[in-house]
């Protein structure tokens, strides 16, 4: 079975010194892996919905999200096979040409998200080089983020994440107690505060896909929980961390967007009114969102090195089979050590692909390449987010794993979740439609 998206490739050399984290090291990496882009951006689509429309949104798709990561985990837990991934699964389930396409769609969101991630870095710096008076384009700004970015985008080891998700997290929550103690200056100097802006159904779809995007975490569920010591803990600590990254999202964003108003900011650090708290906000979560970067650029990799390991592989097995047929008379059938010789050579050739470091090197830079440029173009985050949110998000994060449950427990004698099939499939199907026009409609 072909194992896609994170996997730490020194098992491949070394399967018996893999590193294993506990419970507690899984939570941190989960959390990391939820709390990206979208939980900064959410107060202002938070603000354009209204407090009250918010929160009701938001429940559906915070439920959507945990039975979903539950669904995955169930079923890798019925396997009960090492290194059993996403991709795996569909695989196993619908069959090798949904996995190509589940491959694509995974690269996608990725490469969207990488995008994102490159967008508020570029104007953090942009905005942060503003406060000392100097000005820079936007283009020179993303130049500048090359030297952090690059690097990072050539870790190699899941594992080197088990201590910095844990420091990347910190540094996110105390971005966050800046921004609320900023909120709690505000609300002080304000009279008659009260809350004029509660629902507006009309900028729905300006929302849903930013919050599907605050559960971003689905492709690192499998590869975390294989991480851990004792795999079947980890639907318990995966719940757990997804309800705190949940409770932090909705909790920022009524605050902010309820204290800023119309103030609010695409990016909600930028409605900071201290300008030195603003530089040291952006700061802390520019750190967190480096630690994060190369965790959700690993998937991406892997599919890439994977597809091109698979071609590798086929174009060896012809050669030799043909070589050794012609040494033969021609009617003469491959014999067992014939067959023998092609396994070992593609077990060699398989353990190249993965250590092949100019090769991983050209992987890397092509992708890289290929965010920047996007990135340059990109005119207006909350939207471009809403956009990769509304397709990528909802396919990945929902109808795919609801679809693979239902099929692979089709023949259990357990009851089946059939309500919660069907709340999912109705959030993941309007998110997909309705998201995806709202977005293209501000975009284009």
């Amino acid at each position: 079975m072909e194992n896609r998206e994170i996997e730490d490739s020194s098992k491949l050399k070394h399967p018996g010194k893999s590193h294993k984290s506990t419970a507690t090291q899984a939570y941190f990496n989960f959390i990391k892996s939820n709390l990206g882009i979208g939980v900064i951006v959410l107060p202002v689509v938070t603000y354009q919905v209204g407090l009250l429309w918010s929160i009701f949104l938001f429940v559906p798709i915070a439920f959507s999200c945990v039975k979903s990561s539950q669904f995955m985990i169930e079923i890798a837990d019925d396997l009960n096979t090492d290194n059993i991934l996403y991709a795996d699964i569909i695989k196993l389930t619908l069959g090798s040409l949904w996995a190509h396409i589940l491959d694509i769609a995974i690269i996608l969101q990725l490469i969207g998200l990488c995008i994102a991630y490159l967008i508020f870095l570029t104007e953090s710096l942009a905005q942060s080089l503003h406060q000392i008076s100097i000005e820079m384009t936007k283009l020179q700004c993303l130049l500048i983020t090359l030297i952090i970015v690059i690097p990072l985008s050539f870790v190699r080891k899941i594992h080197f994440f088990h201590s910095t998700s844990k420091y990347g997290f910190y540094a996110a929550l105390a971005s966050f107690c800046i921004i609320l103690y900023d909120c709690q200056g505000r609300l002080s100097l304000i009279d008659n505060f009260q809350f004029s802006n509660l629902i507006n159904i009309k900028n729905t779809f300006n929302y849903v896909g930013v919050a599907i995007l605050c559960c971003e975490g689905i492709f690192t569920v499998l590869p975390i929980r294989d991480s851990m010591k004792n795999k079947f803990e980890f639907k318990s600590v995966a719940s757990k961390s997804l309800m705190t990254a949940f409770c932090i999202s909705i909790f920022l964003s009524l605050i902010t967007s309820s204290t800023y108003q119309q103030e609010t900011q695409s990016i909600v650090l930028f409605s900071i009114q201290n300008p030195i708290l603003e530089v040291v906000s952006l700061i802390l979560y520019s750190i967190s969102l480096l630690l994060t970067f190369p965790l959700q650029l690993f998937p991406a990799v892997q599919i890439v090195e994977t597809m091109l390991q698979k071609n590798m592989f086929e174009y060896i097995s012809f050669h030799d089979i043909e070589q050794n047929s012609n040494e033969g008379s021609p009617t003469e059938k491959i014999d067992k050590s014939t067959c023998d010789k092609i396994e070992n050579l593609t077990c060699e050739k398989d353990d190249l692909v993965f250590e092949d470091r100019l090769l991983q090197s050209s992987i890397r830079s092509m992708l890289m390449l290929t965010i920047y440029f996007i990135a340059y173009y990109v005119p207006h985050l909350s939207h471009f987010l809403n956009l990769i949110g509304s397709i990528f998000g909802s396919l990945l994060q929902f109808c795919f794993p609801v679809l693979v449950h239902i099929i692979y427990f089709k023949n259990s004698k357990s009851t089946k979740p059939v309500i919660q099939y069907t709340i999912i499939l109705i959030v993941s199907i309007l998110a997909i439609v309705l998201g995806t026009a709202e977005s293209l409609k501000h975009l284009l």
